[in-house]
């Protein structure tokens, strides 16, 4: 999809908001349509990552920063994951269900409207201004708005949805643990220590 095409009107990132925290139909097509909303996007994200971190102020740039690079690199596997979903083996062995499902692949957003999506997913961390409580329900929340988003960019299942934010959240868990683990030996070997291995 060009992102120059089909702009969407254009909305408020208030109007906008709500509309996310109210599950609004279509909202995250929206977003993800109208290139204009990039702005809004970042705005939402970083009001929202200010908000959670209130009580401790020095770490909102790292916040930021982490925080946005993390959801860069979220909205990738959720996008790639998505289109696996799409194109699930063909119901029947019918020629026309592998052209809808390439169809959708095709009405599928670019990168950076599912960025834009996933930006305004996280409107709920700034339900963290609320110590604990407040965090804790913003991560549901923010959970369930990913999965929406995920489900309503790609026109897959809630099922489907929910797979592939369970996946797109293991394989970086997955290859952190990896990479401590390895980077745990490769200090026991430097200092000789790897005899404790044995």
């Amino acid at each position: 999809m060009n992102e120059g095409m089909e702009q969407p009107p254009a909305r408020s990132a208030w109007n906008r908001v709500i509309a996310v925290l109210r599950f609004e139909p279509g909202i995250f097509r929206e977003i993800a349509q109208d290139s204009r909303a990039t702005g809004q996007a970042c705005v939402v994200f970083g009001v929202a990552v200010l908000l959670s971190c209130l009580w401790t102020l020095p770490i909102v740039p790292i916040a930021w920063l982490f925080g946005f690079l993390g959801l860069a690199m979220m909205t990738g596997l959720f996008m790639l994951l998505a289109r696996m979903f799409v194109g699930g083996p063909p119901s029947d062995g019918a020629a026309d269900s592998h052209e809808l499902r390439e169809d959708r692949r095709d009405d599928m957003p670019p990168y950076s409207g599912w960025l834009r999506a996933i930006l305004f997913a996280s409107a709920p961390a700034a339900f963290g201004v609320v110590p604990l409580v407040g965090t804790f329900i913003g991560a549901i929340y923010n959970l369930i708005l990913q999965i929406v988003a995920i489900r309503e960019l790609s026109g897959i299942s809630t099922g489907a949805a929910v797979m592939a934010w369970i996946i797109a959240v293991l394989v970086p868990g997955i290859l952190l643990v990896v990479s401590i683990m390895i980077f745990g030996f490769s200090i026991l070997a430097i200092f000789g220590l790897n005899e404790f291995l044995h």
